[in-house]
């Protein structure tokens, strides 16, 4: 049994109604509007990001402003190297 599909008929219903999901109005529908791909590839970045972030983990805990970062710290949870190895706790999961 054959589906009927309004992208292969000029974007109409059975009825020849236009289907408001082919539009370009209702998203990324029709074909002259944004290329999801491109879209989608854009991903969470928000405009002028270069891709590269500043790591306190890579500068001595050291925000960006010089003040200290306290997801870093050992007493914070596995921020630092002198507590419990992430990777052991995390083999452990939820059977102990």
């Amino acid at each position: 049994m054959s589906t009927y599909k309004p992208t292969e008929h000029d974007g109409l219903t059975k009825d020849g109604q236009p289907d408001k999901r082919v539009s370009s109005e209702h998203g990324f529908g029709g074909s002259d509007g944004p290329d999801p791909h491109v879209e989608g590839a854009k991903g969470g970045k928000a405009s002028g990001q270069t891709g590269e972030s500043y790591k306190p983990s890579e500068h001595d805990g050291l925000k960006k402003d010089g003040t200290e970062d306290k997801r870093t710290r050992s007493d914070h949870g596995f921020g630092g190297s002198d507590g419990p190895d992430p990777h052991v706790e995390g083999q452990k999961g939820g059977f102990q």
